[in-house]
């Protein structure tokens, strides 16, 4: 049972993002250590639970045609199957951080995020939280684009948008209410954010920054969005910038609280004036999503 996983919580690693974020190039690279196993997308926040779970994921990433590596396959470690929470335990005594990558889809992303926060809250309160953020335009291009490429309907812009603020509002309520969250920026990727990732995880990613290739990740404009939805990709990145700008700064008075009701914007914090945003701006888009 989930229960189980209290007991290992310390050594739970979660990688979290909006789809089309870098979620998955980041758990390649934490992938990378000898002291670290990530799962990838196992949704444990919304398994059943039941005594098979290495048939259903293996299936599932052999159904995306994946390679077998340690972020797409779970090994047999039993005579026969079980459930996710026994593979996690066996891992840990096997690895110091275990773990898996979450994405928020466009879909549900809503309840989503809150079924993620309150399941982390549970079972992995003690964990550490990685987020990875993306240019959201590079964001809602790539997650459209790739719907098309699969032959499914694309998501709608603005549901799109939405879920990448969503994502923003979960790392900021993670931020203050679990104790150890960390964040990354995909364009802001250097042996700096390795090297002190890694002194906050004890362990070794002095290869991690080799995954990361910019020649081979597409950057877009606004002019490539649809003109509907400009002014919402507009205001989103405005948000986006302001998020970046204060993850190099540093957020601080995590802990002071913001009331949304204030008249005067320098009453706020950083963070404060951040969720302030984060709350209008999905007031704008999900009317049209």
């Amino acid at each position: 049972m989930a229960e189980n996983t209290r007991a290992i919580d310390t050594q739970g690693l979660f990688v979290l993002g909006a789809a089309r974020s870098g979620t998955t190039v980041l758990q390649n690279a934490l992938n990378d250590s000898r002291d670290i196993f990530l799962f990838g997308e196992p949704a444990f926040h919304d398994d059943p639970g039941t005594p098979n779970f290495a048939a259903r994921y293996n299936a599932m990433h052999r159904s995306w045609g994946n390679q077998e590596t340690k972020s797409s396959f779970c090994p047999a470690f039993f005579s026969g199957d079980a459930a996710w929470s026994e593979y996690l335990r066996h891992l840990a005594t096997l690895y110091r951080y275990v773990g898996s990558k979450i994405v928020i889809n466009p879909e549900r992303a809503q309840p989503t995020c809150q079924q993620v926060f309150d399941f982390q809250c549970r079972y992995f309160y003690r964990a550490h939280y990685v987020f990875t953020f993306r240019n959201p335009i590079d964001v809602l291009m790539s997650t459209r684009g790739l719907a098309e490429l699969n032959g499914n309907a694309a998501a709608s812009c603005e549901s799109v948008l939405a879920s990448f603020v969503r994502v923003i509002g979960l790392y900021i309520r993670m931020l203050r209410n679990l104790p150890t969250v960390h964040a990354v920026v995909h364009e802001d990727i250097d042996e700096t954010v390795f090297r002190d990732l890694g002194l906050a995880l004890r362990v070794d990613l002095a290869q991690a920054g080799s995954y990361y290739d910019t020649k081979r990740v597409r950057r877009y404009s606004l002019d490539d969005i649809p003109a509907s939805a400009r002014d919402s990709a507009s205001a989103v990145m405005e948000l986006y910038e302001n998020l970046r700008q204060q993850l190099r700064s540093g957020f601080g008075l995590v802990q002071l609280e913001q009331n949304s009701g204030h008249f005067d914007i320098s009453h706020y914090t950083p963070l404060g004036a951040l969720q302030r945003r984060v709350d209008q701006v999905l007031a704008q888009l999900e009317p049209a999503a």
